[in-house]
């Protein structure tokens, strides 16, 4: 199936590892040029490397999506060197379990920087190269604890909230500038993000390996009993940044091995 990418213009953050990296190739392997972002090098060359053997072009840059100014250098560095900004993936995030109320403004601040204020400065970046050229894809990779709050995650599940609104607000805004706005909420998926939480947290009381935690809570959790890989992920932001997908948005997708049990 001809997904429409071909020689379109992507930027994926936070793109050396996880889900970013299953998503920056997913958008190459449909033959779209890529730019890649995050603070260690030694991945980034890696995966840039795995990028070009898919045959596409690919700009590696290392970059703090915690900075207005490193955010911005991608943005514009990306148009310098493709002319244009079709995609954005706003995928920079991270998550700590045991928080509580009583932790000061700098613990709260600090993970609304990097999940929700990177999203919203990569945005922003991006939307005038956008509205240039007569549209654009914006997909934001929020959680499943943006809608269905984790306890002892009160800071991350309130930033992914934000996140979601954001969206749906957004669409509505750029609609007329053909801009389509969409995230994913995702769970449970085999990243080294979730990798660290899982070590951190539950090794020893859910399970005494970090595959025996995952098997144990997506049988707790999940309809279907596995935990998720980062390329079922890609596959759908693939789709939703495609021309197949030209009559959606505003919408939230869940990729959560069926995690989300309400009608949506």
């Amino acid at each position: 199936m001809d997904m429409g990418l071909k020689g379109k213009t992507a930027v994926v953050t936070a793109s050396s590892l996880g889900l970013g990296k299953a998503m920056a190739l997913g958008l190459a392997q449909e033959g779209a040029n890529v730019t890649i972002c995050a603070r260690r090098n030694e991945h980034l060359q890696t995966t840039k490397n795995e990028i070009e053997n898919t045959g596409a072009q690919v700009l590696s840059i290392e970059a703090d999506m915690n900075s207005k100014t490193d955010i911005e250098k991608v943005i514009t560095e990306t148009v310098s060197k493709f002319g244009k900004l079709d995609i954005l993936i706003n995928n920079a995030g991270d998550a700590e379990v045991g928080r509580k109320i009583e932790d000061e403004d700098d613990v709260w601040q600090a993970m609304y920087d990097i999940c929700l204020w990177s999203c919203i400065r990569a945005t922003r970046a991006a939307v005038p190269h956008m509205r240039a050229k007569g549209g654009g894809n914006i997909i934001n990779v929020a959680s499943v604890s943006g809608h269905s709050g984790l306890a002892g995650m009160a800071d991350y599940n309130s930033a992914k909230a934000a996140m979601l609104s954001l969206t749906k607000t957004l669409a509505a805004d750029l609609a007329t500038d053909n801009i389509r706005v969409n995230a994913v909420n995702p769970a449970l998926i085999h990243t080294p993000l979730w990798e660290k939480l899982a070590n951190d947290n539950f090794v020893g009381s859910v399970g005494d390996s970090v595959d025996e935690v995952f098997a144990n809570l997506s049988k707790q959790m999940l309809m279907i009993p596995r935990y998720g890989k980062p390329e079922e992920v890609a596959d759908v932001t693939t789709f939703l940044a495609s021309e197949r997908a030209s009559f959606v948005t505003g919408a939230c997708w869940n990729v959560d091995g069926g995690f989300t049990k309400f009608i949506i």
